[in-house]
């Protein structure tokens, strides 16, 4: 108790102080929580202790089948103990004669309809019976007993190999309890043979007929082409390579479908190979054109006009740059209308790329400031994107150097078998 209310006091003065000095409200609200958390649990520990004090006289019992009740109190003894522990154990209340009555008559009741299952009545039992070992959700215990057990089993199955057409009494025994209260119910029940449907008709006797058959002695054994009346057909089961094949086929798709989208993803990975090779030879070319006083708009011109001259002159020797088609796109849009801005900025987009995100913001970004500061810039990254691929030919070396690590080690195993076997044979002999 004394933790919880020290816990008040501290939360609001944490929180008055946090208001007076302005600090964050988050924080005051923090300690307010503390403070109002710390309340409940002095609430709590007073109820707790007027609830300890006192001497209880009396005690309400639980009802009939709610089950027993523990109570913990504290015990004062005179001149023996002095708030010792002791917990109290309270039964349920027990049924006065005419309530137990009441209880197994209703018990009765939903046993009879439980008992019956998928059957009309006990006159006519073709169907299995249900055995439940409690009624009146628990509250009430079953126990059974059969006259015979060759018609039904302590399962509640009928027994078909024991039953006749013309139905056999069973009689039954239920013993319901109820604490030490028992109660014994017996009664009878007509059962007959289950009531097959048309189609297990039909295979019982398509199963005597067959071993009708296999009790021959004949060297050929016949089908039956009549089978209780109805015509029967017999058709010998193939295999399923049909199946096969579609699966084959579905394994074909699939290997396509992943082949396809490997050599898709491979294409993507050569074309920004391509890009990032491109790049510093592209933006070296801007800076100059820049250099030399041209506008962004006439030195894309210039580059995207080169380009389609070299690709004239040397036509299906030369390979297609995706960096300068891409500008060609570019430049082909602001021709049509597109605006400079919005041109550059879907060609940064169709790379995807960070280096050509990154170019194609200065270009939009200096449109209203001319070229004098994008032509320092330019210089800048040109300088950043030589060093970059140089990194890039590093690292693209030492992948090769691991590569034709595996290979090496190869040919020094075979070295060294060309070698050993010579030896090994010259000891033997």
């Amino acid at each position: 108790m004394y933790v919880c209310a020290g816990t008040v006091l501290v939360g609001l003065a944490a929180y008055l102080v946090c208001v007076k000095k302005g600090k964050r409200q988050e924080l005051g609200i923090y300690f307010l929580i503390l403070a109002v958390s710390g309340a409940f649990g002095v609430l709590v520990c007073l109820e707790e202790k007027g609830a300890q004090t006192g001497t209880p006289e009396e005690i309400l019992r639980p009802q009939p089948g709610e089950g027993d009740m523990q109570k913990d109190y504290l015990l004062d003894v005179e001149d023996l103990v002095v708030q010792e522990p002791y917990r109290v154990v309270v039964e349920n209340r027990h049924l006065t004669k005419r309530e137990l009555q009441e209880l197994f008559a209703e018990a009765l009741a939903q046993l009879e309809e439980v008992f019956l299952g998928e059957n009309e009545s006990l006159d006519h039992i073709s169907k299995n019976v249900v055995l439940t070992d409690s009624v009146l959700n628990g509250r009430v215990s079953v126990s059974w007993s059969f006259g015979s057990y060759r018609e039904v089993n302590l399962e509640g199955e009928l027994m078909e190999e024991a039953l006749t057409p013309e139905g056999t009494l069973v009689a039954v025994t239920a013993t319901l309890g109820y604490e030490e209260a028992e109660l014994v119910h017996s009664f009878s029940m007509m059962v007959y043979p289950p009531q097959k449907s048309v189609r297990d008709q039909f295979f019982s006797a398509l199963a005597e007929a067959l071993d009708t058959c296999n009790a021959g002695t004949n060297e050929v054994f016949s089908l039956p082409s009549t089978v209780a009346g109805r015509a029967v057909r017999w058709q010998e089961k193939r295999g399923t390579a049909h199946n096969s094949v579609l699966l084959l086929g579905l394994a074909a798709i699939a290997a396509v479908a992943v082949g396809r989208k490997r050599d898709m993803r491979k294409a993507k990975q050569k074309r920004e190979e391509l890009l990032l090779a491109e790049y510093p030879q592209m933006l070296s070319q801007m800076a100059l054109l820049l250099g030399a006083g041209m506008t962004v708009s006439c030195a894309w011109e210039r580059m995207v006009q080169s380009y389609e001259n070299r690709q004239t002159v040397q036509k299906k020797e030369a390979l297609p740059s995706p960096v300068y088609e891409e500008m060609r796109i570019t430049y082909h849009q602001i021709r049509d209308g597109v605006g400079e801005r919005r041109a550059y900025e879907q060609f940064g987009e169709r790379l995807n790329l960070q280096v050509y995100r990154k170019f194609a913001t200065l270009l939009v970004q200096n449109l209203r400031k001319g070229t004098a500061g994008l032509s320092r810039l330019l210089e800048t990254e040109v300088q950043e994107a030589f060093a970059a691929q140089e990194s890039l030919a590093k690292k693209r070396g030492e992948e090769l150097e691991t590569k034709l690590l595996l290979p090496m080690m190869l040919m020094l195993g075979l070295v060294i078998v060309m070698i050993m076997i010579p030896a090994i044979a010259s000891f033997q002999l």
